[in-house]
């Protein structure tokens, strides 16, 4: 037996396919041309436009300044918190995503940052060595950023990340990843006036900035905050010039990239597509923030109750009250800390339901989605009290069928 400890864990498949916080806390490691203030390898926090020139205010940065700039902060107010690694440009995107670099960052935060992005500034003469229409560091860091975040779910710590899409070729020879389970990790496509930092930040930045349930390519957020005068391009083509059948390739494959927003001037982001299956409950960066903040949540709330002593009826069980107080408390929590980002009931309650040791017989669905085979609800034998919780998330419009015609009515 391990020592004591809430163990949280999620259950998929159950949606049928369908001010500055915690909530848009963000990070980001990047390789840049030139050691900055406080130097290589060194976490700093940078809340400002003005803090940003700061630390990298050496003449190989302007780049890297200008992403920052134009990138996270045109889209994320200022005193947003945007942690910064800033890494050598001998460092590859997979070797940023591996826990000896990323987590000096993330420890730095103190597992705050709900938000991560990697991204490189190459060197001059750098060629990448395309593979499967990216630089081939894209697909690995993919991959090694969905294992690290996964070790810090383990951790009741949730992340989602954004990688830079560097080197893109063409929508044909993208990797697809419909069929893959990489739900905590999107590949941003596209440059900013020939940086593909800035679009990978903008995407950073607009959702550090939009509530957890908000798709960061929704219309009535606005056009991203693009200068009028910038070239905007995916691959090598300008964005306005992509054939609808290229666009459309590059969303079934799961990759964000910038689209014309046809009801203003300037462009949104296609979707927020993650790395994973549609079916997948995750699939969506806004369903996969939801459910991370309702684990930070749901921990908060029940570390708080372990190695308590508790009532328990003849048969070992929790007392029906202490079951009920239980549930109220996280039901209570959501419904205060998600106020508008889940989806709400008839009577206008938040649509969260809390069980604790559900019938093993009638729940038989939910305890073997969790992997429990053979729930003891006896807490004097077992020392277990099993809890499921149950949001209902918004919904996204994504497809309106109008059906227009006349009549003599």
């Amino acid at each position: 037996m391990a020592r004591p400890k809430v163990n949280i864990s999620t259950t998929n498949g159950n949606l049928g396919g369908l001010a500055p916080s915690v909530d848009g806390v963000a990070g980001l490691i990047v390789a840049v041309a030139q050691a900055p203030a406080a130097g290589y390898n060194t976490p700093v926090l940078i809340r400002s436009k003005k803090q940003a020139a700061d630390a990298l205010s050496q003449p190989a940065n302007v780049q890297a300044l200008q992403a920052i700039q134009a990138g996270f902060f045109a889209e994320a107010p200022e005193g947003s918190k945007l942690y910064c690694l800033f890494v050598p440009q001998t460092m590859k995107l997979e070797e940023m995503a591996a826990p000896a670099t990323a987590e000096k960052l993330l420890n730095f935060a103190g597992g705050t940052i709900s938000l991560l992005a990697v991204a490189k500034f190459t060197p001059t003469g750098y060629t990448p060595v395309v593979t499967d229409g990216v630089d081939q560091d894209v697909v690995k860091a993919a991959a090694a950023l969905q294992t690290l975040a996964q070790s810090w779910f383990d951790l009741r710590k949730p992340f989602r990340a954004f990688v830079q899409g560097y080197g893109f070729t063409k929508a044909a020879d993208l990797k697809d990843y419909s069929a893959e389970k990489k739900d905590n990790v999107g590949i941003v496509l596209g440059t900013v006036d020939d940086n593909s930092v800035t679009a990978v930040l903008l995407a950073l930045g607009r959702a550090a900035k939009v509530p957890v349930m908000r798709n960061i390519g929704r219309v009535k957020s606005g056009s991203l905050a693009i200068a009028d005068a910038a070239v905007v391009k995916i691959g090598s083509s300008n964005a306005d010039a992509m054939e609808n059948a290229e666009l459309e390739t590059i969303w079934e494959k799961r990759y964000i990239t910038f689209e014309r927003n046809e009801a203003a001037p300037g462009y949104l982001f296609n979707d927020d597509n993650m790395l994973g299956t549609p079916t997948s409950d995750f699939s969506s960066l806004r369903n996969g923030r939801t459910i991370d903040k309702a684990v930070r949540i749901a921990y908060e709330v029940y570390y708080n109750e372990l190695k308590d002593d508790v009532d328990v009826d003849k048969d070992g069980r929790l007392s029906v009250a202490a079951e009920a107080a239980l549930e109220l408390a996280i039901e209570e929590a959501i419904s205060r800390r998600m106020n508008g980002e889940i989806s709400r009931n008839t009577d206008g309650s938040a649509a969260v339901e809390a069980m604790v040791n559900p019938d093993p017989e009638q729940f038989a669905g939910l305890y073997s989605a969790a992997g429990v085979d053979s729930p003891n609800l006896n807490i004097l034998s077992s020392n277990h009290v099993y809890i499921f919780v149950r949001i209902r998330p918004k919904g996204c419009v994504k497809y309106i069928d109008v059906y227009l015609g006349y009549t003599t009515v």
